[in-house]
């Protein structure tokens, strides 16, 4: 049986920097990687384990270790039982295409409780794609770049979507990957895309490509591959 590719016009899933992209027609979900599930299993695991070692061996066991296998059955059993479940199932941004609305939920201990933010599209000045990354840092021993997307309000309010960093020597796919899902939002909400292209020039040893001056238009990325 052949896997379905990932960039399939119903669904395509776009990786970003701890967190991954799930673009369909009427709705994209940007949220936590399934890697941010390990650190909530581990304590849900342990919390059982503790509560388990309690029913078992409380005959035997001192009474100030029942007392702190206890403790540590109620905290992390809950807390981090409630964080598996949101990295697995939860999401920290999505996009609405029927509902007209982006929404996002609030974080703690990796846990998503209810909304932080609700934006309607009419809200929404535009989309953007920030590089992050200081000018003093380029140059160093580990020379990254770091692409930000970030939604803008009329008010003028910034709220992040999601980022990706990668070394400067990968930046051309970097930035795709971070374009190919900020598209995504900008033709959802049918507002501008505002983000930086690479401009191709003389290669010299150990140059690098180049961001030039930000662009609004969606063909932008046409004008970077041109000769």
């Amino acid at each position: 049986m052949t896997e379905r590719p990932t960039h399939s016009p119903t669904k395509r899933i776009i990786f970003l920097d701890r967190r991954v992209a799930f673009i369909e027609p009427d709705r994209i979900n940007v949220r936590p990687a399934l890697a941010a599930a390990l650190l909530p299993l581990f304590g849900l695991l342990l919390g059982i384990a503790a509560f388990v070692s309690i029913i078992i061996w409380l005959d035997t066991l001192p009474f100030a270790v029942v007392l702190l296998l206890l403790a540590v059955a109620v905290v992390s059993i809950p807390l981090a039982g409630i964080g598996f479940v949101y990295a697995v199932a939860g999401a920290n941004v999505v996009f609405d295409r029927k509902k007209k609305s982006g929404v996002w939920q609030q974080g703690f201990l990796g846990m998503g409780v209810g909304t932080t933010e609700l934006v309607p599209f009419w809200k929404i000045e535009e989309i953007r794609i920030e590089e992050t990354t200081r000018e003093r840092q380029r140059g160093d021993v580990q020379d990254l770049a770091q692409f930000e997307i970030v939604l803008v309000k009329t008010s003028g309010k910034h709220l992040k979507v999601g980022d990706m960093v990668v070394a400067r020597s990968m930046i051309r796919q970097g930035l795709h990957d971070v374009r190919e899902v900020a598209e995504a939002i900008a033709q959802m909400t049918k507002k501008p895309l505002v983000a930086p292209e690479i401009v191709r020039r003389r290669r010299v040893e150990g140059d690098e490509p180049a961001l030039a001056d930000e662009s609004s238009t969606a063909d932008a990325r046409a004008q970077a591959d041109a000769p």
